[in-house]
């Protein structure tokens, strides 16, 4: 009895993975590697010809010093500025530099339109309203803060002059609107500080004169030695007290809640109503009317002192813009960049010819 032969099981073929054959792809450009160079050098040269058709670009720049922490903010430790560079703490994320105000003053529309209407930007940019005329000075002007803190502003014309004195005029505009905010806060601290220097001056001629009365009255004097030093100090302490609630008062006329000033006079004005708390009280009338004498004495003296400096401040008109480097006029222009646009020309040619190559490869083998 012949033994019927079993037909092998059928294996499978071992799996093999599509791979990206690029030989063909890569003979195919070799072959035809005279077109290919001819198409991409065509691209390359009529791109740098059309370059030289283009208008010419110049940038012009001009650096500035940082401001003073004390001309627009309040002091801030060097930890504080540490912590602001870590958000994850979550605290101080809303701190702001001088530097950051200044830039935002820079790119300000106020600003903005102060150089359209000065160098006449409308008719230069061929716009018909205002608002077109903004939206492009903005492309064509930049100010950032660099790594060193310095204020770079770079400012971008067809005439190498205008652009360096389109670049000058913006730090010009920037140091005018510090004097007039200077000078305008300056004003209002005046006149806040004059209010309160008039009234102190009557409570303590109100408070020398109950004094006086109480010393005929009983026919005694201010006592000396010990007693008068312990009056002495308390005193300068709740005249202190005074003083920062009328700068808190003075702060809040023209800062928020939020602001570093307000909140770091509050915290001292707090820290000071603690130690008042804890002094001990004064028992005898004379003591208590010689106290509140000599606060309202410490208390003119330093409202005084600051009334004299927001005289200054208010009628100071001294540069705040600290030029590090003018703005002069470029001598080569910044676009367009030929060399770059040519070879980008050229990259782009190049990816085409590996396109038609590889469809021209993939229609020959079907």
């Amino acid at each position: 009895m012949a033994i019927e032969a079993r037909p092998e099981p059928v294996r499978p073929e071992p799996y093999a993975p599509n791979r990206l054959d690029l030989s063909p792809i890569v003979a195919q450009l070799w072959r035809e590697r005279l077109r290919v160079l001819a198409v991409v050098m065509g691209a390359a040269v009529l791109t740098l010809a059309i370059s030289f058709a283009l208008p010419k670009w110049y940038k012009a720049k001009a650096v500035i010093l940082p401001p003073e922490e004390s001309d627009l903010m309040s002091n801030m430790s060097l930890a504080q500025r540490a912590l602001t560079k870590f958000p994850v703490f979550g605290i101080l994320d809303n701190y702001y530099t001088p530097a950051d105000i200044y830039k935002a003053i820079l790119l300000s529309r106020s600003l903005q339109e102060v150089l359209i209407q000065k160098f006449d930007l409308q008719r230069a940019y061929h716009t018909k309203t205002m608002e077109r005329t903004v939206k492009a000075l903005k492309d064509h002007y930049t100010a950032k803060l660099q790594a060193d803190g310095t204020i770079m502003v770079s400012v971008e014309d067809r005439d190498p002059k205008r652009a360096a004195q389109m670049a000058n005029a913006l730090l010009a505009a920037l140091d005018e609107y510090n004097v007039e905010k200077r000078n305008t806060q300056g004003h209002r601290t005046r006149m806040f500080l004059e209010r309160r220097v008039a009234e102190t001056d009557s409570m303590l001629r109100v408070s020398e004169q109950q004094l006086k009365v109480y010393q005929e009255k009983h026919a005694t004097v201010a006592p000396i030695g010990s007693a008068s030093g312990a009056v002495q100090a308390a005193a300068e302490l709740m005249a202190r007290k005074t003083m920062l609630e009328v700068r808190l008062g003075m702060l809040r006329t023209y800062l928020r809640e939020d602001n570093e000033q307000v909140v770091q006079a509050q915290l001292e004005l707090d820290q000071l109503r603690e130690r008042i708390g804890s002094l001990p009280a004064m028992q005898n009338d004379m003591l208590r009317l010689l106290r509140d004498q000599k606060i309202q004495e410490q208390l003119y003296t330093l409202l005084t002192s600051e009334l004299e400096q927001a005289r200054v401040r208010e009628t100071m008109d001294t540069p705040t813009v600290q030029v590090l480097d003018p703005a002069i006029p470029p001598e080569r222009h910044s676009r367009p960049r030929r060399g770059i646009m040519a070879a980008g020309a050229g990259a782009l040619a190049f990816a085409a010819c590996v396109v038609w190559a590889a469809r021209r490869q993939a229609s020959e083998s079907v």
